[in-house]
């Protein structure tokens, strides 16, 4: 054999190797059809926070009019906006790394607030 050869064969193997050492957590992982359960699900929490975030202002409103009353107006328009980028953003974030899978980070838009909290 040539030297240009063994050379381009060791390249060759090298290369393969390290593709293989990266992929193969994906492939062994991939096979699992708890996998694609996960990715499904992940994928379809980010639509749904993505599509809903908008309806956390009101939502946000809403409760906090039951605790605070009429000032509960403003601080829930602000508390909302940021509830509402938050969603946003994990639901953007979401949808974009689907393929790794990971529990529900912040509960559905408008979840009821918890007795205690409204009768403070």
């Amino acid at each position: 054999m040539t030297q240009k050869k063994i050379h381009f064969m060791s390249r060759t193997l090298m290369g393969v190797t390290l593709i293989g050492l990266f992929l193969s957590p994906l492939t062994a992982r991939a096979e699992s059809v708890d996998y694609s359960i996960e990715i499904s699900q992940k994928f379809g929490r980010g639509l749904r926070n993505t599509l809903t975030s908008p309806l956390e202002i009101p939502c946000t409103i809403r409760n906090d009019v039951k605790v605070r009353g009429g000032e509960g107006v403003v601080t829930g328009l602000f508390r909302g906006i940021g509830f509402f980028a938050r969603r946003l953003l994990v639901g953007v974030t979401e949808i974009l790394t689907f393929v790794i899978p990971m529990p529900e980070t912040i509960p559905p838009v408008c979840a009821e607030l918890p007795e205690a909290a409204i009768q403070q």
